[in-house]
């Protein structure tokens, strides 16, 4: 109860924050608007050891299971691309989770992605969970899932399952025991295939940016 009770707190202490940096949740700053902003360490104070995902994340991109992120590339965001390729991708694994349970009594929950501390809230509607991209922070009482952008990129494509990631520490969870075992036990194989290693004959893999944005080029379209 004593964790519950400093992790909420530590919810409502972002939210602050949140609130310092930006005058509504519309307009919260997140690495994709201004990478200076990015505080991973009170992330990290809010979710003991959640940053060990960018960790996880590095050693699966060193073996070439997982793409680089997007926001990692160097340069600008020219016209907010690599955003709205996050987006979709958010957008799309809500999609996903909705093909596994379209029960609108599935409870809400919000998820982080540690490179650019971007928040997202999933709340149920009648045919379950959306997305509700650059939310403050996670609500008090949520289970909350601190994530990479590479890992929702490659569920969203269908090409790594929930449970998958979450087992080779790619995703951690924050909340009760219950919350844990009951969005596993809904969702862990929502995504599709486990992580398959690239092949000798690819020298690099794209961004998850350009992956998410071929996924959703019409077909037919100009390459």
């Amino acid at each position: 109860m004593r964790v519950l009770a400093l992790r909420n707190s530590g919810v409502v202490w972002l939210t602050l924050m949140a609130g310092v940096v930006a005058p509504s949740s519309e307009a919260v700053a997140c690495g994709y608007d201004s990478p200076q902003s990015v505080s991973r360490g009170v992330l990290n104070w809010a979710y003991p050891d959640s940053l060990h995902v960018i960790g996880a994340i590095s050693r699966e991109v060193a073996a070439r299971r997982l793409p680089l992120a997007n926001f990692n590339r160097a340069g600008p965001d020219l016209f907010g691309k690599r955003f709205r390729a996050t987006k979709t991708a958010l957008e799309k694994f809500g999609e996903l989770l909705r093909a596994a349970s379209s029960d609108p009594s599935q409870l809400a929950f919000s998820l982080v992605l540690a490179e650019p501390v971007l928040w997202t809230r999933f709340e149920p509607s009648a045919d379950g969970l959306h997305a509700k991209v650059h939310v403050a922070s996670a609500e008090p009482g949520d289970l909350v899932l601190v994530t990479g952008e590479a890992v929702i990129s490659e569920i969203a494509l269908g090409r790594l399952a929930v449970g998958e990631a979450s087992e080779r520490g790619l995703i951690r969870f924050y909340g009760s025991e219950k919350q844990k075992s009951d969005f596993i036990g809904t969702y862990r194989h929502a995504g599709g295939q486990p992580i398959a290693k690239w092949g000798a004959s690819h020298a690099a893999m794209p961004p998850a940016a350009q992956l998410i944005t071929d996924a959703v080029q019409p077909s037919g379209g100009n390459p």
